[in-house]
């Protein structure tokens, strides 16, 4: 389930890319936003779009593609202006790299494409849960992901009054993307979520150990890919996103890291 030489340090934009599938080998860069709906014990109803901007390669491999990307940040934005969700920088770090194929195809109305990501287990393995998402601390499974000494990975939550409760969670996500090309150089598209799910094993203070129910939102879900010939690392990513997917324009209200 994130432009030469940092866009020639002046903002200004790569000459367009030749048309065709073989434009979208090489150095890429995706923004993939995955909305859902949450009801959280005593907080209500809460609306939130996650945010991930990740480094993507696409290469030919064989009859077909490969794809692979790294995650280089996360950012959720809320409905609420009282409660947010933070995600620390050592979430990120701790997500490894993935690799899986991707489908380019030519069309009258430009390059079309899929990937299926697969499915992406945070903060235990499933080869020893089973492939179930793990429901306590001790149960089969559960690592320490991001090497923070707790159990899981670890989100952060801003509330009013209480302060800020670190979350232990657990998250099984199976997504595919699908989309087309709108420009030289830009695809968009939707996001099917095949799966989506999210437990908190613990927190600390105790009371935020709770477990909301949410729903996904693909109407509101979907992705950009774009190319970046100049973006060698998350930095440069992290310094160019607005550039890259908004033309330059700043973000509205931007969501403090954990």
């Amino acid at each position: 389930m994130v432009a030469a030489c940092l866009l020639g340090a002046t903002g200004g934009r790569s000459a367009d890319p030749p048309p065709g599938v073989d434009a979208w080998t090489g150095p890429l860069a995706m923004e993939l936003r995955l909305a859902s709906t949450t009801r959280m014990p005593l907080l209500g109803r809460q609306r939130s779009v996650t945010t991930s901007l990740m480094l993507v390669t696409v290469e030919r491999s064989g009859g077909g593609w490969t794809q692979r990307h790294r995650v280089c940040d996360v950012r959720v934005q809320g409905s609420s202006s009282t409660v947010r969700v933070l995600v620390p920088p050592a979430f990120v770090h701790a997500l490894p790299a993935r690799e899986y194929p991707a489908v380019l195809r030519e069309g009258g109305d430009g390059v079309g494409y899929t990937a299926d990501l697969g499915v992406e287990a945070i903060g235990y393995d499933p080869a020893l849960s089973g492939g179930k998402l793990p429901e306590r601390i001790d149960a089969p499974g559960v690592r320490d992901t991001d090497g923070d000494g707790r159990p899981g990975a670890t989100i952060r939550l801003r509330v009013p009054v209480a302060g800020t409760a670190d979350l232990y969670i657990v998250q099984r996500s199976h997504l595919v993307l699908g989309g087309r090309e709108v420009r030289p150089g830009r695809i968009e598209g939707a996001v099917r979520i095949l799966a989506q799910e999210q437990r908190t094993l613990g927190a600390e203070p105790g009371f935020f150990a709770r477990n909301p129910s949410t729903a996904p939102d693909p109407a509101r879900s979907g992705f950009t890919l774009v190319r970046a010939p100049g973006v060698r690392d998350c930095e440069g990513l992290r310094k160019t996103a607005f550039e890259l997917f908004n033309g330059g324009r700043p973000p509205a209200s931007p969501t403090p890291r954990g």
